[in-house]
């Protein structure tokens, strides 16, 4: 006669790892990730044209590594989409910057070195249960 009465959340039998990717998926934000890359790159070139002298180009690079710090930290990644798209932004902000001194082969090669330091910095650190859970959720062997 109880039985009629539970709740259907208490019948349903959940793996370990549907609490756990829920709650990865959930700390996951894109608007904080955008805003991360707009205050890493923005920032980081402003106080770049604040440096006096020539500047060696390989320093325009900087701007991807501040943008993936920042990103990896605020906006905490753990799908490609939400470090992709934080990266493409810092590729876009620092070929337009690049791009206003004058177009040249550095238009398209610093972009897209700030795109892959973006990505690579930005990849978040997980523990073995959440790279595990992630694993089987990617593959499908977990659903949602």
């Amino acid at each position: 006669m109880n039985d009629i009465y539970k709740a259907p959340k208490s019948e349903l039998k959940t793996s370990k790892y549907h609490s756990l990717i829920e709650r990865l998926l959930k700390e996951q934000s894109m608007p904080l990730s955008i805003f991360a890359v707009l205050l890493g790159t923005l920032g980081t070139l402003v106080l770049l044209s604040f440096a006096r002298g020539i500047i060696p180009l390989y320093v325009y690079v900087i701007p991807g590594f501040i943008a993936g710090i920042l990103v990896k930290f605020m906006g905490r990644p753990v799908t490609a989409s939400y470090r992709g798209i934080p990266g493409l932004l810092s590729g876009v902000i620092v070929s337009i910057w690049v791009s206003l001194g004058g177009i040249s082969i550095y238009t398209f090669l610093l972009p897209l070195l700030n795109i892959l330091c973006c990505l690579a910095v930005s990849r978040r650190r997980l523990n073995y249960e959440e790279e595990k859970a992630l694993y089987k959720y990617r593959h499908g062997l977990v659903k949602l």
